[in-house]
């Protein structure tokens, strides 16, 4: 991504990620680098939209919000309230703020980080799932 869509995903993520009961991690460069790597995998009419939305974002606060700035340089709950505002908009302005929503809250959940504060252990699940599966085959097949 270039310098400008990345400063202004940063303030994305800032404005949208969980705050507040053991979501404090400071794991946004990990966020962003998560969306940046599934980027390119994305369906091709996703990664030519998306990055004209951002910038839909950045230069909308005069025009959405009666703001004379860019979201960048707001703050980040100024900036959520903006972004809020997308989604009660409709049409195309929402679709672009679920994307988003979708793509941080996804790479934000998944980190090591908030799974550990959810106590969420995948493979300890597998683990016992595949042992368990093992002792029923085990069973019936004696």
């Amino acid at each position: 991504m270039s310098p400008g869509r990345t400063r202004i995903l940063r303030a994305v993520i800032a404005a949208i990620r969980p705050r507040g009961h053991g979501f404090d991690q400071p794991i946004e460069a990990d966020v962003l680098a998560s969306i940046e790597r599934f980027f390119p995998h994305l369906p091709w009419p996703l990664r030519f939209g998306l990055p004209l939305g951002l910038w839909l974002v950045e230069l909308g606060p005069p025009l959405f919000a009666r703001r004379w700035c860019r979201f960048t340089s707001m703050s980040p709950e100024a900036a959520g309230a903006y972004l809020a505002r997308f989604q009660h908009a409709g049409g195309l302005r929402a679709a672009l703020l679920m994307g988003l929503r979708t793509l941080v809250f996804l790479s934000f959940y998944q980190h090591p980080d908030v799974l550990a504060s959810l106590d969420v252990d995948w493979a300890g699940r597998a683990d016992v799932l595949v042992r368990r599966r093992a002792e029923i085959v085990g069973g019936h097949a004696g």
